[in-house]
């Protein structure tokens, strides 16, 4: 492996952050309905948690991460777009940085930097 551990230790950081951001939209949401779709983003978290973890010994699990990142931003994309106050909307923005910096990370984990 290219890179050294303190890139996935940041990286996972990184993901818990989106955790307890994720866990603050899910317990202030006014629409039960919407539960179904906080649990798969939730499944989705616990995923890539685990390639996270895998990954410090894996490679292809960081591929799997890194993937793994776009489909947990996918479903929280829906839960932003459909959120119906503008109050959480700080909170998917902070999601979304901390996702953009663990993608970054485990790619210059890789090797690959800018």
């Amino acid at each position: 492996m290219k890179g050294n551990s303190v890139l996935l230790d940041e990286s996972k950081a990184s993901i818990d952050k989106c955790g307890k951001l994720l866990k603050e939209i899910s317990t202030t949401c006014c629409m039960p309905d919407r539960s179904t779709n906080m649990s798969v983003a939730f499944t989705s978290l616990d995923k890539l948690l685990v390639e996270l973890d895998l990954s410090y010994t894996n490679n292809e699990s960081i591929h799997n991460a890194i993937n793994q990142i776009g489909n947990f931003g996918s479903l929280v994309g829906f839960l932003y777009s459909t959120c119906c106050t503008v109050s959480r909307e700080p909170l998917y923005q902070k999601m979304y940085k901390e996702m953009n910096s663990a993608h970054g990370k485990l790619w210059q984990y890789l090797g690959h930097s800018h």
